[in-house]
């Protein structure tokens, strides 16, 4: 009898031993076995199924690799094993396409599978690459960063190139996945593990390109910089249009376009081309990334039918990009802007949607709206230029508009007394003219606008940073 109570309280044992092992499984069985691949560090705002479709992958595939209790407590720098791309190691991460990249130049200077590129971004044409969209990359963390170190010639041979770039052509053809050492085609970017002096796509004649901002974004001014040695001249394209250059020491080369605020995100051609000395012409051609200005939307505006008469506006429209279109190849301004009024207080911002009669006119709003807010109602240059037009119209009331320079050019509409006349040149605080309640306006206040190849772009970025 005492041996049957014995041998039963065991198997009790035995069965509860069983039971807590299925509920309460150990630390070690919770983490999974190591395995090799690549991670991914936790950002603000991640969820797991937010990184899951980001790879591609599932979310239970994902939570059952890194050993996830709880799908929702992950931490921002946590470290998650990421499933499933096989043949893909190294530290996940998203760089901004430079322009001028490709497929090819990406693989040499990540040291990356073109495979995994194509796998991890689902390129749909690896010949094709959509400069300053973000890109997924896999980065050995441990690994000396490659950079641009030549640009390879017509008729270069893997020799010439090496001692032009200080290397041999054994690592040059390793460094760049090479099938050998004569494996390099003229216009290609070979990397290596050098530095740089500058920032920026390393291009034949042009030795450096940048954007600002990077991506374009909708509403702002592009401003494009570049170095190039022994250019008889520069140009470039975008959506078509024309992009100026403008050099003050022939070997920096700058242009400022204006995005038009209500374009559609999404990408457009941009290209640039380099006319040598010699009269050779090289031109370099990509699809740049437009994103998304995020713009809001106005209440709806009623205004007397005249301010929204659309043969009243295109008139006036005429009259005032007749001005606009004037480029002038000398830049006036000198540092950043300065507010044109003593006590800015906005209340009214660029690029707001706006509504006018209830759909009688829909548009955006092309500048700032300063009220009055300081004791005068001044209105100062916000940098030196030429004063370019003084007339009194319709819908913008007492206008001024000032000629910076290379296209830049800024507007002031509704006042109620000129200071200065067309041919004037200003310094930054010459006074300009008085607020006023002229034309399309609802109340005393300064419409101040900056238009770039004729197009409005947002002022406050100009009141915020420094050009070039």
């Amino acid at each position: 009898m005492k041996r049957n109570l014995v041998s039963r309280f065991y198997v009790v044992i035995t069965l509860l031993v069983s039971l807590a092992t299925l509920l309460f499984p150990s630390q070690a069985n919770a983490m999974p076995s190591p395995q090799e691949g690549p991670t991914y560090i936790v950002q603000s705002g991640d969820t797991l199924s937010s990184i899951a479709n980001r790879f591609d992958i599932n979310a239970d595939d994902l939570q059952a690799a890194n050993g996830i209790a709880d799908p929702n407590s992950l931490d921002i720098g946590q470290r998650l094993l990421v499933p499933g791309l096989d043949g893909i190691t190294g530290l996940l991460t998203s760089e901004v396409l430079p322009f001028g990249s490709s497929l090819t130049q990406l693989t040499r200077e990540y040291q990356a599978d073109a495979d995994g590129l194509v796998k991890l971004n689902r390129v749909i044409s690896p010949s094709e690459t959509i400069a300053g969209l973000k890109f997924l990359v896999a980065v050995d963390e441990n690994a000396a960063p490659f950079t641009p170190i030549h640009q390879v010639q017509p008729g270069e041979t893997s020799l010439e190139a090496a001692i032009r770039s200080g290397s041999s052509p054994w690592a040059i053809a390793a460094d760049n996945q090479l099938a050998a050492t004569w494996d390099i085609l003229p216009g290609e970017t070979l990397y290596g593990q050098l530095e740089t002096e500058e920032e920026g796509t390393e291009l034949p004649v042009i030795s450096t390109v940048t954007f600002n901002p990077w991506p374009i974004v909708q509403g702002e001014t592009m401003e494009v910089r570049l170095r190039a040695f022994g250019a008889e001249s520069v140009t470039g394209t975008f959506n078509g249009e024309t992009l100026s250059f403008f050099s003050e020491d022939s070997e920096t080369y700058y242009s400022f376009h204006g995005v038009h605020a209500m374009s559609d995100p999404g990408p457009y051609e941009l290209q640039i081309t380099a006319t040598g000395a010699d009269g050779s012409v090289q031109t370099y051609k990509q699809l740049a990334l437009l994103t998304d200005g995020l713009y809001g939307y106005d209440p709806v505006i009623l205004v007397d039918p005249i301010y929204v008469d659309k043969d009243t506006i295109a008139e006036e429209d005429a009259i005032v990009n007749a001005v606009l279109a004037q480029i002038t190849p000398e830049r006036y301004w000198d540092g950043p802007f300065q507010y044109p009024i003593d006590e800015p207080c906005v209340n009214g911002y660029f690029g707001q949607r706006r509504d006018y009669n209830n759909g009688a006119l829909f548009y955006y709003h092309t500048g700032l709206d300063f009220g009055v807010c300081a004791q005068n109602l001044n209105i100062y240059a916000p940098a030196a230029g030429r004063v370019a037009l003084v007339e009194s119209m319709t819908v913008r009331g007492n206008a001024i508009l000032i000629d910076h320079g290379w296209g830049v050019y800024s507007g002031y509409w509704h006042l109620s007394e000129f200071k200065v006349q067309v041919g004037d040149f200003v310094q930054p605080g010459d006074l300009l003219g008085i607020i006023g309640n002229t034309g399309r306006s609802a109340g005393p206040h300064l419409h101040f606008e900056m238009d770039i190849s004729g197009t409005p772009v947002n002022p406050e970025t100009w009141l915020a940073q420094e050009y070039p």
